[in-house]
């Protein structure tokens, strides 16, 4: 098991942009299966209103992913943000290719890699958002945690649309897993237009679900529709997660996570519920 790879502080991109990067490496863990790794990659908010790397939601929950449940947790500042180079773009689209060169240099760095989890918070839900899903045998998560939905044509210089059909085509992956959380009491986008976007959501990958299986689809328990998309509202939660909210977030994450570690196991394990 690798539980120390060398990794640098700076990762260096063939775009030539350089961005700065912490990984914590997992313990021995009953999570970790033996001969294989596991990576989970957290993309922080807006770096213009002051989003980084150490934004305290994402280090709050580097001991939920590395020590609980067997990640290598890999936080980057992106493009414009702490140290690393270059400028924030307007469109996001360069930081959704930065992503995509991220984690290749570090499934390829860590090794062995057969678990990925990407974690976009607010803004940081956008790239994540666009990243598909890795070729077997990597089984791949993506979890969206108060998607800025709200400012979304703002954030993305009006490429509403175009952010919206790359989720959409997440959704219609059969391998997809994909977990959105918001607050009902979100900073930035109402309770009502959250709700309205998630049941079109659920539509897109319950649709895609029947076609693939060629019956109908059907819904399990908590919301959850299938193994594509799991929506969970919190009761509570700002945009910023204090207090009880915060609570409920992360257990709902170690419940997902945890889950996720009984569907990527081997077939004659048992399966999980999330509930």
């Amino acid at each position: 098991m690798n539980y120390g790879c060398p990794f640098p502080n700076y990762i260096s991109l063939a775009s030539g942009i350089r961005l700065e990067a912490s990984l914590v490496a997992p313990k021995p863990s009953p999570a970790l299966r033996e001969g294989e790794n596991k990576l989970a990659v957290c993309l922080h908010p807006w770096s213009r209103l002051g989003g980084s790397m150490h934004d305290p939601l994402l280090e709050s929950l580097v001991e939920t992913l590395a020590l609980h449940h067997g990640f290598h947790v890999l936080r980057y500042n992106s493009r414009g943000a702490g140290r690393s180079s270059g400028s924030t773009s307007f469109t996001g689209f360069p930081e959704v290719e930065d992503l995509k060169d991220v984690v290749q240099f570090s499934v390829q760095r860590i090794g062995n890699v057969k678990e990925v989890v990407l974690i976009g918070y607010s803004n940081g839900s956008l790239p994540v958002s666009m990243h598909p899903v890795l070729p077997e045998p990597i089984h791949t998560s993506h979890v969206l945690l108060s998607y800025p939905l709200g400012p979304r044509g703002f954030l993305t210089l009006f490429n509403t649309r175009t952010y919206q059909n790359k989720l959409d085509d997440l959704l219609r992956d059969p391998r997809a897993h994909v977990l959105v959380i918001y607050g009902d009491a979100d900073t930035f986008t109402g309770v009502d237009s959250y709700d309205q976007w998630t049941d079109g959501l659920k539509a897109v990958a319950k649709s895609s679900e029947t076609q693939d299986s060629g019956s109908e689809a059907v819904p399990g328990e908590a919301g959850l529709l299938s193994d594509r998309l799991v929506v969970k509202r919190i009761e509570g939660g700002t945009h910023f997660w204090t207090g009880n909210a915060h609570r409920d977030l992360v257990q709902t994450l170690d419940d997902f996570f945890t889950e996720e570690m009984i569907r990527s196991a081997p077939r004659s394990a048992s399966p999980g519920r999330f509930a």
